[in-house]
Formats: C-alpha cells, structure tokens, sequence
C-alpha cells in the first residue's frame, strides 16, 4: 500500500461528490434512518443514487463521469464496492477516463478495504468530512491499493457469458468458498460468527477422523456441517504458466491486499507488499486441511506436499467436464464458471478519512 502524504483539489469551485448507496447492506435495512440524514448532508454538494441491483449501476457510472464527480463514495459493503469498480472498469475503458479518488464508506458487514485504508466512520460523517476538507482546503493523504483483475468464461449451461472483474479478494473453490456460504446463513454477520464457522469446521473434521468405537458418540449433525464446508473443488491450476501437480483443492483463495476479516481471519501477508498478488492453494485430505487452519487464520505460511503459498503474476483454473467452479468476489457468489485467469487490475486511490464521532 502507498500512501501519499497529502492531496490538494485542482479545481476552484466545490467538490462534486457522487455517492452510490445500497439500500440492501445491513447497515441500511437496519436502520433506515441512515438514508434519509445522507440526503440532508448531500444537499448541494453532489448526487445520491440509490442502486438495489448491480444491473442499475452502469448508469450512475455513467453519470458521476458526465458530472466529473471528484470523489465515487460507495455506501455499501465489498461486495458493492467490487460491482462499482467492475462496471467503473468498463466504462472508463471505453470511454478513455481514469477513476476519481474512491470512498469505501463503512456500510457493509466486514469493510475489509476500508479497515486496510485506514477510512474510519460511517456514510453521513465520511461526506461530512469530505464537504469539511474541501471548503476549507484542507489537505486529504491518499493511499493506493493494488486490485485484481478477473476474467473468465460461464458455463454454457450457466449462459455462455463473459466475466469481467475488479476486485480484491477471490475465494475460488473449496473450504474458501464453502465458508462463505455458511456465514451468509446468518441474519448478522460479525467476528463471532466468522469464528463459529471456523470451530464448527474444525470440530467436525477431527470428529469424523475419530477411531471406528467412538464415532457413535459424535454429532451426525456436526460432521455433515464439517464435510460441506471442507467439501473439495476439483479442477486444473496454473500458476504463472505452470500446473500445479495436484488438482483436487481443499483451499484455493488469492488476493491483492492483505485482508482482516472480523478481527479473526488475517490472511494474504504477501499482498502486504506494493504491486504483489499472492495465491494460496491447498490439497491433501480434509484433516490437513483442519492442521493447517491455524495457518490460514494467522495469515502464516500453510504447509504440506500438496500445497502452493506465494506471489504470482498469472493465475487460471479450468473446470473438469460436467464441473464448474464457483467463486466468491469480495463476498459476492458467482457460481457456474468454466473457467477463470487471474491478473493485476489498476490501482484504486482511497483519501483517508477519519470520520468517528
């Protein structure tokens, strides 16, 4: 991450603000409110447009670019944070503009890319800040965060279609992705139940390694938890042109910035670094999978035969016949992929704004 130590608005007039809001985060179903003290605070100083559905969001785009918003504040958590720089990418693209200073404001569930920028505070205080700055001049440090920029192929089955991704965090198959499916299945989400998932994982897969005599003592319940989330994905790897020697995975996750999620799970320590992607794949049976957790928690190197954990530059996978892989984006589901490469995507500057209260 770099950071720059201060940004001074070239233009004379106030800044134009473009905020995009998600009615559907927790936070805004929650508590209403929110929405209706943000169109105070707007007033006058730029566009706030209410997106439920990623389909929507082309649009707004398109419009913060006519009106040369000088700041994108998204209102939302990851997830719609990676749907507006991955429909910002393709507008910019065809129309030749470059992104404007982007705002994850705090309004999801983990806010991982906020929590790295050092952005602090919720919505109505962020812009507050941002209206602060601006009118009396203040000086804003800036931080460049990498991206990863994912591409790929649906299955005919799944519609044939295209995949074209900006993102910071892909959990591409296994325990990775198998994780997020189960924390979604409660109505809030937040470092405890990140780790409930984790326990419950780890004390099914040990259970079901248990000897013969004692496996009518476990919970047949626990154990069917264990094996749906440490269910396998089964596909080809390449890594920088090279296959993996293995192709079932238990693990397979890559990132572009060393992530915390919920205080509980850190993970991508080589994303730490300027410029770095890192991947991590992970074979081998499930109670290997279970050793190395500690690993995979603490964000230290995973170990074992069937394992890879470094930078890369190029990453593909291909789905096996009559297989598809499903991978999660920033927390968002994609299922029904042929086939997905992975590459650096262009740097997002973030202000840093401390907006507590």
């Amino acid at each position: 991450m770099q950071v720059e130590r201060g940004y001074a608005a070239t233009y004379t007039s106030e800044a134009v603000i473009g905020v995009i809001t998600n009615p559907n985060s927790g936070k805004n179903r929650r508590d209403p409110d929110r929405l209706r003290a943000l169109d105070r605070v707007m007033d006058g100083h730029g566009l706030v447009r209410r997106t439920r559905d990623p389909s929507e969001l082309r649009a707004v785009i398109e419009e913060f670019f006519e009106r040369d918003c000088d700041y994108w504040v998204c209102d939302g958590g990851d997830g719609t944070l990676h749907w507006m720089l991955s429909v910002a990418h393709q507008v910019g693209r065809e129309i030749g503009r470059p992104w404007p200073l982007i705002v994850p404001a705090n309004g999801g569930t983990i806010d991982f890319v906020a929590s790295k920028a050092g952005v602090r505070g919720q919505v109505v205080d962020i812009v507050k800040a941002l209206v602060e700055a601006d009118r009396v001049g203040r000086r804003l440090p800036v931080v460049e965060l990498d991206t990863l920029h994912a591409t790929g192929q649906l299955d005919p089955a799944h519609g044939g279609a295209k995949v074209d991704r900006i993102g910071f965090a892909v959990a591409v198959g296994g325990v990775a992705q198998n994780f997020f499916d189960k924390l979604y299945q409660y109505d809030r989400i937040d470092g405890w139940k990140i780790l409930d998932v984790i326990l419950r994982a780890t004390a099914g897969s040990v259970a079901s390694a248990a000897p013969l005599p004692l496996r009518p003592y476990v919970a047949p319940g626990l154990q069917r938890y264990a094996d749906e989330v440490l269910k396998p994905m089964r596909a080809r790897v390449d890594v920088d042109g090279q296959p993996l020697h293995f192709d079932t995975f238990s693990a397979v996750q890559i990132g572009s910035i060393d992530i915390n999620l919920g205080g509980i799970v850190r993970t991508f320590r080589h994303a730490a670094r300027d410029g770095v992607l890192h991947a991590q794949a992970l074979g081998g049976s499930a109670l290997g999978v279970v050793m190395n957790l500690p690993n995979v928690v603490l964000g230290t190197p995973i170990w074992g035969e069937y394992q890879f954990d470094g930078p890369f530059q190029h990453f593909r996978a291909t789905a096996f016949a009559g297989e598809t892989l499903d991978p999660v984006f920033d927390g968002e589901m994609l299922f029904g992929l042929r086939e997905l490469e992975i590459r650096r995507g262009p740097k997002i500057r973030i202000p840093v704004v401390n907006a507590m209260p």
